[in-house]
């Protein structure tokens, strides 16, 4: 007769309540740096400094670092709002007509012509109408009050093709008409249900 021996090796959690007894858990973890917040993806890497001119020190992505790193809305137009500007500048010319971009007032052909949508996208942050049930369409709320007529509740879902409606508006002046051809990532589409995760690779 063979015996075999079950060896069953026990994990012992760390303390859910406190060590010394009481009712209180451990102290909250202390936060670092603000990483990336990430609201309207895309903002931060085409319009704060995509060419490095900005960097400190050379340091590349010094500029895109230092406005996700920046906890106060306040600093997010005051310390950036030249750099989105000169950037929204750029993307406008790209189509070879300047002037078309949204928000572009008519008639006005200096800097002041970008104020109104560097102010809008400096603050990062989606908007999201809750009076809406129809959500299909990324920056809705954002091109509405840039007097578009639409009545799509905004914001974004994980599969929100977010680049060809950013690059749209920023050389076209509209929702649509520019692709960067990706639609989505074809090896792991995010999942439909919270947390949207894809599968494994």
């Amino acid at each position: 007769m063979t015996r075999r021996i079950l060896f069953v090796t026990l994990l012992v959690a760390p303390c859910l309540v406190g060590c010394d007894g009481s009712n209180e858990g451990p102290p909250p973890p202390t936060l670092g740096e603000e990483v990336d917040r990430i609201g309207r993806p895309a903002i931060n890497t085409a319009l704060t400094d995509p060419f490095n001119l900005y960097g400190g020190g050379g340091q590349k992505d010094a500029t895109q670092n230092g406005y996700n790193a920046s906890a106060d809305p306040a600093q997010w137009s005051a310390g950036f709002s030249s750099q989105l500007r000169y950037n929204l500048a750029l993307f406008d010319g790209l189509d070879g007509q300047c002037g078309n971009q949204v928000a572009a007032p008519p008639g006005v052909d200096t800097p002041a012509r970008y104020d109104t949508l560097t102010s809008l996208l400096s603050y990062d942050a989606l908007y999201l109408d809750t009076s809406s049930g129809t959500c299909t369409t990324y920056l809705a709320v954002e091109t509405r009050l840039l007097g578009s007529t639409n009545t799509d509740c905004g914001g974004r879902t994980p599969s929100y093709d977010v680049m060809d409606p950013t690059y749209s508006l920023l050389i076209l002046g509209t929702p649509t008409g520019f692709t960067d051809t990706i639609d989505q990532d074809d090896t792991n589409p995010p999942g439909a249900t919270f947390p949207f995760l894809g599968a494994p690779q």
